[in-house]
């Protein structure tokens, strides 16, 4: 069943004639979580987190960055070209983010990042392509697509400047972007991983009009006015649930 992304369902559908559509069922009750920072300790834990930091290494070298698209609360998030990355592709588009922070907490949110999207595979949620680790500041690829994220597709879509607007979004076509990013925390909700910032501005769309949950986080400037000081850390405060605001407990029905 469809898990209900509600507030982004009300930033995509708030132009529908009376109101947001509402989902017919409720998704099934999860067990209890696993922590996406509950990466374990010990010798065994480390050795396992080496051995998949070596598969997924890929030299900096081959990365050409192309331009800076904000900051996170990690470091800088910027595109580039990455050299060779896929077998028979020449050069692929991939969001890269840095891991710039000597906060204790941030390094260990950047290794829960790397955990989820390194283990989940599903056409509604990016790929982890590789890491650049053996020089500081880390990098994390991920997937990019061509029209960078939903919430600037939709201003743009809804822009009234002919040179920016396309094509006007109907009915149908938001109900099938909706579907797809509830299909996708769907996949994070069964693999017992938690997202904590499900939002329009972070996931991204392409020109087939393919949605894919992301976590682009550009806390620090683009979209600052979004994320509040609370805690000592930034976060998105408008759309958190009650209890991830009062007791810090997050889960998958916080999500959404």
């Amino acid at each position: 069943v469809v898990a209900r992304v509600s507030g982004l369902i009300v930033t995509l559908l708030s132009s529908f004639p009376g109101g947001p559509l509402q989902n017919g069922q409720p998704s099934a009750e999860i067990q209890e979580e696993v922590a996406l920072t509950s990466l374990g300790s010990g010798p065994a834990a480390t050795n396992k987190r080496h051995s998949t930091s070596d598969k997924m290494h890929f030299p900096r070298s081959s990365l050409q960055p192309i331009t800076t698209l904000g900051k996170s609360e990690f470091g800088e998030v910027f595109l580039a070209k990455a050299q060779g990355l896929e077998e028979g592709v020449a050069e692929t588009l991939v969001l890269v983010k840095s891991l710039q922070s000597k906060d204790e907490q941030q390094q260990l949110d950047f290794r829960r990042e790397l955990e989820m999207f390194g283990k989940l595979n599903h056409a509604n949620v990016v790929r982890l392509l590789g890491l650049c680790r053996e020089a500081e500041p880390h990098y994390m690829v991920l997937e990019y697509v061509d029209l960078g994220d939903l919430k600037q597709f939709l201003r743009i879509s809804k822009s009234k400047d002919e040179k920016l607007k396309s094509q006007p979004l109907s009915t149908k076509q938001k109900v099938a972007l909706c579907t797809q990013v509830a299909l996708g925390m769907e996949h994070l909700s069964n693999n017992r991983f938690v997202h904590k910032d499900l939002a329009a501005r972070n996931c991204l769309v392409s020109a087939q009009r393919q949605v894919k949950v992301s976590a682009l986080g550009l806390s620090k400037d683009v979209y600052n006015s979004e994320y509040y000081h609370f805690r000592q850390a930034w976060v998105p405060l408008r759309w958190m649930s009650p209890e991830a605001i009062l007791e810090g407990d997050f889960s998958t029905k916080s999500d959404v």
